[in-house]
């Protein structure tokens, strides 16, 4: 079934992004492994001013923009099945845009992370976070992602931390922009 077709789809972007020099492990490392890395991605960019970040310099190694746009799909297919994977790829997405600059996809992966934040409750993280991710979509004018960072943080964060009819704008706006 569908399930199948998305263990494969993982498989397959696992053995593209080891040919990128991008390796996930093939099992997921122990809970407080990934704990570990996520709390210190986490404080990394939480220290990082919002036009600190939006003035890293942009990704230009094509093997690398290769590996985010992997990871991009990555992390949908893990969000789907495989959930145990979701935060390692979000953190490799992550960590490669800390190392080598930001691209579009970035803003996904940051996103991301940001809604994830919200699961534990760290919602004055997950808004900064967010925050960063809506300024990397304008930045790099990554309207082709704009629907999924805006349900990240104005269908995620901010529904937690803001009434609900503040974000209803932004929510049709990625909703129309979705469906096209």
């Amino acid at each position: 079934g569908v399930e199948n077709k998305l263990e494969d789809a993982i498989q397959l972007t696992f053995s593209v992004l080891s040919q990128l020099d991008v390796h996930l492990p093939s099992t997921p490392p122990d809970k407080s492994v990934v704990m570990n890395d996520w709390m210190d991605m986490t404080r990394t960019l939480q220290k990082v001013s919002y036009d600190e970040f939006l003035s890293f310099r942009e990704m230009s190694d094509i093997n690398k923009i290769a590996a985010m746009k992997t990871l991009h799909l990555l992390i949908l297919y893990t969000y789907f099945s495989k959930q145990e994977y979701l935060p390692i790829v979000i953190i490799q997405s992550v960590q490669l845009t800390l190392q080598h600059g930001i691209c579009k996809e970035s803003c996904v992966a940051i996103a991301s992370c940001s809604y994830v934040l919200c699961e534990f409750q760290d919602f004055k993280g997950a808004e900064y976070i967010g925050g960063l991710s809506i300024g990397i979509l304008e930045k790099l004018k990554a309207q082709e992602y704009l629907s999924q960072v805006y349900i990240c943080t104005f269908g995620g964060i901010f529904g937690w931390i803001r009434k609900l009819g503040l974000n209803l704008e932004h929510l049709l706006v990625g909703y129309q922009m979705g469906m096209q």
